[in-house]
């Protein structure tokens, strides 16, 4: 069973679940472009049903940092 943080990630960038692994990183995936971060965004947003604000946007960076957002749900 995958976490809720591969399934928007791999939603976002377009890719395969099985592409998403804990070195899925912002600097490292060529799909991760401004397009696909606001996607992410956005989706975080409706699982914790609030606006993250910009010091939580800044640091999404990596699976692990999907993880901890959705963490605080």
């Amino acid at each position: 069973m995958q976490s809720d943080a591969v399934a928007i990630l791999a939603q976002a960038l377009g890719v395969s679940l099985e592409t998403i692994t804990p070195q899925t990183h912002l600097a490292t995936t060529a799909e991760w472009d401004s397009l696909a971060h606001f996607r992410i965004v956005l989706s975080i947003e409706e699982k914790r049903g609030r606006a993250l604000d910009p010091v939580e946007i800044s640091t999404l960076m990596d699976l692990a940092s999907v993880e901890a957002l959705l963490g605080g749900a």
